[in-house]
């Protein structure tokens, strides 16, 4: 377990593969809150069609933004 932990740390260094979220991610993340509250989902309980959907929904309207 403690293995684990240990790669985690790794992927978080400097040097790592984690980066932070530049301002298209955190527009992403924002289309995407906004999506789910519309059609009133909670995507942490969510069953798989669900999240799909507003996966979708989210990259659409998303990638309509940016044109």
């Amino acid at each position: 377990m403690e293995e684990k932990y240990l790669r985690l740390d790794d992927l978080a260094a400097p040097d790592g593969y984690a980066t932070p979220s530049d301002s298209k991610d955190l527009a992403y993340i924002t289309c995407f809150r906004q999506i789910c509250k519309r059609y009133n989902i909670d995507f942490t309980i969510a069953d798989q069609d669900e999240r799909d959907f507003v996966m979708l929904m989210a990259e659409k309207n998303f990638a309509r933004k940016q044109i």
